[in-house]
């Protein structure tokens, strides 16, 4: 997305904190509890490879895909660091095409929020359907944009010797977006660089997700609070929706 374009350099310090074999760990326990076999992975929204090489790293073949070239780019010198062998695509999540089908596709860390139009969301799931192997799996997750207002609603600030950034919040109420209008300084030799970019997410309620999923041929298994096995409810922070493409 366009959006990353430079957040692209400094997005692994802001994340630095996550770690991210726990959420591949949280896949893996809901592949077993549904008794899927998984040799394939397609990681939509794979940013800068964080959520994509663990993947490679437990032998699975997996390809990540980003609208970002940024972001790609640091992903696949972090693969060849690393002597991985997963791919990656820049590819719209909207126009999604893979070589082949795969066994499992993933996307988090708000990934689908940034879609902000529901017809192309639909798109999304559409494409999801016609890049699964009948019977596979979709995990994805879903934030609830009100919430995330009034946790991190206002302005905040990063400051260190490399980079200052700012971050000032909006919340849409009649669109249900959340729109950060981000400020950064990164350093370069002496002098510092100023970038600015928008980024808004948006809220998607569990009816209007499950009406899209039908229509695209998906079906929904169940939803969860993160990281948890606890049934999502409608005040929950983050969603996970599991869901299975049904058998030809």
């Amino acid at each position: 997305m366009a959006q990353y374009g430079r957040l692209a350099d400094i997005y692994d310090y802001l994340v630095g904190s996550v770690d991210y074999n726990e959420w591949i760990d949280y896949i893996e326990a809901i592949v077993r509890k549904f008794g899927h076999q998984v040799r394939t992975v397609a990681d939509l929204a794979c940013g800068t490879g964080n959520t994509t090489l663990p993947f490679a790293q437990r032998g699975y073949r997996v390809v990540g895909i980003d609208l970002s070239g940024e972001m790609l780019d640091i992903a696949r010198k972090k693969a060849e660091e690393e002597g991985s062998d997963a791919d990656f695509l820049e590819q719209n999540m909207c126009e999604l095409s893979l070589a082949e089908p795969v066994d499992l596709m993933t996307c988090y860390h708000d990934g689908l929020n940034y879609i902000l139009e529901p017809g192309d969301l639909a798109r999304v799931f559409r494409g999801v359907y016609e890049n699964l192997k009948p019977g596979g799996m979709f995990i994805f997750d879903l934030v609830n944009v009100q919430k995330l207002n009034r946790i991190h609603g206002g302005t905040s600030f990063v400051d260190d010797e490399k980079m200052s950034l700012v971050w000032e919040t909006f919340y849409h109420q009649e669109r249900d977006v959340w729109e950060i209008q981000l400020t950064g300084f990164i350093k370069k030799g002496d002098l510092y660089e100023k970038f600015q970019e928008v980024h808004r997410e948006k809220g998607y309620t569990t009816e209007e997700v499950m009406e899209m999923l039908t229509e695209a041929g998906l079906e929904l298994l169940d939803i969860y609070g993160a990281f948890t096995f606890i049934k999502a409810g409608d005040g929950t922070y983050r969603k996970f929706y599991v869901v299975r493409r049904q058998e030809q």
